[in-house]
């Protein structure tokens, strides 16, 4: 649900209200020009503060509004994009990994877990390793 329709979840931005000093300190590491005037958000203004952050840090909204949903939510947020562009992803990650085939990339609903374990068997990575590659590229 998105009651305020910003393109984010309820349940996600809920979760990243909860633990926003902790966000706001990342966000400063991954965009060190951002201060804490830049991240003070006041209710309502979202796309303000969206644009504000496009601004200040030069990436597209959708690359900031993506960013925060990851770290609230990494497991969700990789599955979403995954499914975005899949047989990019698949080309990609065949390429990275050139033992992988189009079975071991075949992805089923609710079956996240035992897909990256597939991958993981595979590849020898750790599965944070590959969820890492996931939110990187794409």
């Amino acid at each position: 649900m998105d009651v305020n329709q910003n393109n984010i979840n309820d349940s996600t931005e809920l979760r990243a209200r909860g633990n926003w000093n902790d966000l706001k300190g990342q966000a400063k590491q991954k965009w060190a020009q951002l201060t804490d005037d830049d991240l003070t958000y006041d209710e309502g203004r979202q796309d303000e503060w969206f644009g504000r952050l496009q601004q200040k840090t030069g990436e597209t909204m959708d690359n900031i509004k993506n960013w925060f949903n990851e770290k609230v939510n990494p497991d969700a947020s990789t599955e979403l994009k995954a499914r975005g562009n899949w047989n990019q992803v698949k080309g990609e990650a065949k390429q990275k990994w050139g033992q992988l085939t189009d079975d071991d990339l075949d992805y089923e609903d609710g079956k996240q877990d035992e897909w990256f374990g597939r991958l993981q068997e595979k590849t020898g990575h750790t599965i944070d390793d590959i969820k890492g590659w996931f939110n990187r590229t794409f």
